[in-house]
């Protein structure tokens, strides 16, 4: 093989396909001399444009769609065929031309070029940045980035954390008390540095007034406190080591005691016809906020004959129900909520 050169063979084309080789390279050739020549100028060339449409509709008319199978075959064998495929688009199975075929898609020709204020400015800003440019905005109005920011003062604030600005809306919302704490270490480095106190003092206004402990409503079964400030107060109501466990795969809580005594058996407990529910059990109906199904037997005359059947055991449920009650009414009321952090 040393010393041999490749042979390049073209391809034996028909008459019809050369024409259509032809008119395509045509049409590839001035997309892409459009596209930089709006690109480089920012002005549209209405006569490329013009002559792109008139080789598209050549083509279209003599060998039909670019994305039509019986022209894939070809543009593909082109390695920006793909590239000159996506001039179709298609909407509802109907071949569109794309965009650059009416207006130029290299620039916007409708962009905001200049700005009577710093507000007009920040919306320009925000659409074509999605966020501040003091750079592109004081272009706008002529004016300096000292300007802008005296006009926008409380509308836009700075970020340390991105060393430039942002809207209020975006800034000052969310966990303002961390963004705080962010500014603070900030200010601890740069003392001087006014726009970030500025910040700090906004979110420090926007931070919610903390709530007094003793006005917080905790509902005894909320998921979110731990199982340990249950376990304390279950085991002070019973007056034994009780254990509470949450499967949050099923949301059902769990509840056990190693030993029972006369509150589990009896105060707390609920002996109906069959079975006695005792305060472990009506435990866990009070933290998963429900009621026990309780049932006794009695006789009804079915088809002529008493029959022993099962009914629910009104008497015994409201009973339940009242124990219950005073499980989840003396979470809130014996103080064991004080123990949440």
């Amino acid at each position: 093989m040393d010393g041999l050169q490749p042979i390049f063979h073209p391809l034996e084309l028909t008459e019809t396909q050369g024409k259509k080789a032809s008119i395509y390279v045509e049409i590839r050739d001035t997309y892409y001399h459009l596209y930089q020549n709006e690109a480089e100028r920012l002005e549209a060339n209405p006569a490329l444009r013009e002559m792109l449409n008139r080789l598209y509709d050549n083509f279209t008319d003599r060998f039909g769609r670019l994305n039509e199978k019986k022209n894939l075959d070809l543009i593909k064998m082109d390695a920006r065929g793909t590239e000159i495929l996506s001039l179709e688009r298609y909407i509802d199975g109907v071949a569109q031309k794309a965009d650059i075929f009416h207006h130029p898609v290299a620039f916007n020709p409708n962009e905001i070029t200049e700005a009577a204020d710093a507000r007009e400015a920040l919306v320009a800003s925000l659409n074509r940045y999605a966020g501040v440019n003091l750079e592109y905005m004081a272009g706008l109005t002529g004016g300096t980035k000292d300007n802008i920011l005296e006009e926008l003062h409380g509308s836009i604030y700075f970020n340390p954390e991105i060393n430039g600005y942002e809207i209020a809306d975006k800034y000052i919302a969310g966990n303002v008390i961390e963004k705080a704490e962010r500014v603070e270490r900030f200010l601890n480095d740069n003392p001087n540095h006014i726009p970030a106190a500025d910040s700090l003092r906004a979110l420090q206004e926007a931070t919610p007034k903390p709530i007094a402990f003793d006005d917080l409503d905790f509902n005894f079964g909320e998921r979110w406190i731990p199982k340990g400030i249950y376990e304390k107060y279950a085991s002070h109501l019973f007056d034994a080591d009780v254990s509470i466990n949450f499967a949050p795969n099923i949301d059902e809580y769990s509840v056990k005691v190693d030993r029972t005594n006369v509150k589990i058996t009896d105060q707390y407990a609920v002996k109906s016809q069959s079975r006695t529910f005792n305060g472990i059990h009506l435990m866990k109906h009070a933290l998963q906020n429900t009621s026990p199904d309780i049932t006794k037997k009695v006789n009804k005359l079915i088809d002529g004959k008493m029959q022993e059947v099962k009914v629910r055991d009104p008497e015994a449920i409201q009973l339940a129900n009242s124990k219950i009650d005073e499980m989840r009414n003396g979470f809130s009321d014996c103080g064991a909520q004080r123990t949440l952090p």
